[in-house]
């Protein structure tokens, strides 16, 4: 099991029992999808990309915390010994660079296109930066989220499912 994104542009709303769902927990569903309903849609370009198995993606996503320069921050999850991690530094803010993204949910939801255009804009500025990151995997997934975001913010959304 991971998690796996799709993001799609130009989205509009469709009785069409074949258009892509858009949806999940209503309260994660509505805290980014910036007025966006749960429904299916037609859109009219889609990519998708595996983001990680869930414990891979929480890696790579506490790689951009710390990539944005958020602090550690001790974080006791229940299940595994406390740590420091970055994400958690960010989970303490209330904004910041790629904040809409390191506190959001790590299995379903939806980022809407005025959100995925916040982001684009910091995976845009931070590139420079990525580009000297030492590992590969996580050059990949950010030009892969970066690509996502691009294309949300016409008019889309970026789903995780």
């Amino acid at each position: 099991m991971g998690l796996d994104i799709t993001a799609y542009s130009k989205l509009q709303p469709t009785g069409d029992p074949e258009g892509e769902w858009l949806g999940g927990n209503d309260s994660e569903f509505k805290s980014r999808a910036d007025g966006l309903e749960a429904g299916r849609y037609d859109h009219d370009k889609s990519i998708g990309f595996r983001a990680g198995s869930y414990s891979g993606y929480s890696e790579w996503r506490n790689e951009l915390a710390k990539l944005a320069g958020y602090p550690a921050v001790r974080h006791e999850s229940g299940y595994k010994p406390p740590e420091d991690l970055h994400s958690a530094g960010a989970w303490e803010r209330t904004e910041g660079p790629f904040w809409e993204l390191i506190h959001f949910s790590d299995c379903e939801g939806v980022i809407g296109p005025k959100t995925s255009a916040k982001l684009a804009a910091d995976f845009a500025t931070f590139q420079e930066k990525a580009d000297a990151h030492p590992d590969q995997w996580f050059r990949d997934r950010y030009a892969k989220w970066r690509e996502a975001f691009e294309l949300a913010s016409n008019d889309g959304a970026v789903a995780f499912h």
